[in-house]
């Protein structure tokens, strides 16, 4: 008897910094693609809303350093990949690669891939601000660049932006977004 043989899984892994347009990339990857989002920090949340009633940006950073400093960079890469594994969309995009062990995990797999977007300071820090989405993001520009910028969970940005198969420049609006993300798409598929 002839197994038939599932298609490979597409997995797209997507890194950048607070407030460049991670979920705004998956969103519309998910949407236009059929894909299904996961979020690293939807891990995190779900294990600090046992203890708390408002999580904080920095709640998210000390949970995640603390677990990767106790059982090793790409801790959280195991929980994601038990995760992707249980989903039966081709396509997988995840937002929020933070470390080199959850690049690795999107790279075991063939068609593995990590999309880095950058986005200018203040542009982050004006689209923080507006959405609002943690109790702690309606701060100064001084204070911004002061403490989001040197938060734990942001240091391996840069260098995985730099081992990144496609890097999107996310400082125009939203069309010019969605054009950068099919062209890689296009690459993709």
């Amino acid at each position: 008897m002839n197994k038939i043989k599932e298609p490979e899984k597409i997995v797209i892994g997507v890194t950048g910094k607070n407030g460049s347009g991670k979920d705004t990339v998956c969103d519309f990857i998910e949407k236009k693609y059929q894909a299904k989002k996961l979020v690293f920090s939807d891990l995190l949340k779900k294990a600090l809303s046992v203890f708390l009633d408002h999580i904080t940006r920095n709640d998210f950073s000390w949970l995640s350093t603390n677990l990767r400093q106790r059982y090793g960079e790409g801790i959280l890469a195991k929980g994601m990949k038990i995760q992707i594994e249980k989903t039966r969309e081709k396509i997988i995009v995840v937002s929020g690669v933070r470390d080199f062990g959850e690049l690795k995990m999107i790279k075991s797999y063939k068609n593995g891939y990590l999309v880095y977007v950058d986005v200018n300071l203040k542009i982050r820090w004006e689209r923080i601000s507006r959405r609002g989405t943690k109790i702690d993001d309606k701060i100064s520009f001084k204070e911004f660049k002061a403490i989001k910028e040197k938060l734990p969970s942001e240091k391996d940005i840069q260098a995985l932006g730099n081992s990144a198969d496609f890097i999107i420049k996310n400082n125009s609006g939203l069309k010019d977004l969605e054009m950068e993300i099919e062209k890689i798409m296009n690459k993709i598929l």
